[in-house]
């Protein structure tokens, strides 16, 4: 199916927040290259963490529902398990708050400040409340609407974290304009619901056979205001 167009006027701007906004991926492998110099494991960071991502974390997310600081334990265990490693329990423990305390990428914080000053924010994010106002106080809490995983029982890709944000915004799909990267949760799920989707390539990602293609791509968020059609603020409309 074709993606929706950009809407003339969005009244709603919704993101994904964990990789488009917040480098949570970088925070992360940093914690866990701790653990394995600290335990003389001579694995590959990188490489342990697309197995444990792509392996075990993004099936786990539509599996039955478990608290995301869960989550980030559970499936890391098994990842740990798997590669044979032995670990510290409460290595495993802090992963949520390792999460909570990722920075922001450094061209989020500037384009949320402006982008606020025209249209409502919204963040649909796959973790919990407290993850989650950890990370929007390092953005500069730009959001009228959060919503989490953990309020609906549920992961994206389902559709009830996208219907919900949108009835307590009274909008409608074509409305929104919907801003991620993942093509595994977000793409997936915002594209056939008819809300126009930036895709946030911050990988340089192909995007796959399967996963319908988005209304428009970037590199990352500095070009949204202008594909947006939005003038920052103090700026002369030509």
């Amino acid at each position: 199916m074709a993606a929706a167009p950009l809407p003339a006027t969005p009244r709603l701007i919704t993101f994904d927040t964990y990789g488009t906004l917040i480098d949570w991926d970088s925070a992360l492998r940093a914690h866990m290259a701790q653990l394995f110099a600290g335990q003389g494991v001579k694995l590959n960071v990188a490489e342990f963490y697309q197995r444990w991502y792509y392996g075990f974390a993004l099936p786990a997310v539509s599996g039955p529902f478990q608290l995301y600081r869960d989550l980030l334990k559970n499936t890391m265990a098994e990842a740990l398990a798997e590669a044979k490693v032995d670990f510290d329990p409460a290595e495993l423990d802090v992963l949520g708050d390792v999460m909570a305390q990722a920075d922001p990428f450094p061209d989020t914080v500037a384009v949320l400040d402006e982008l606020k000053r025209h249209v409502p924010l919204a963040t649909i994010s796959n973790s919990q409340r407290d993850i989650l106002q950890a990370s929007a106080k390092k953005l500069g809490d730009p959001f009228t609407y959060a919503i989490t995983g953990e309020v609906v029982q549920a992961y994206k890709p389902d559709r009830a974290l996208f219907d919900l944000v949108m009835e307590r915004a009274g909008v409608e799909p074509h409305e929104v304009v919907h801003v991620a990267q993942s093509q595994y949760v977000d793409l997936p799920r915002s594209v056939p619901l008819g809300m126009p989707t930036v895709w946030i390539n911050r990988q340089g990602q192909t995007l796959r056979r399967e996963t319908p293609a988005p209304t428009a791509v970037l590199p990352d968020l500095t070009g949204l205001l202008s594909l947006l059609g939005l003038v920052p603020t103090g700026e002369a409309r030509s």
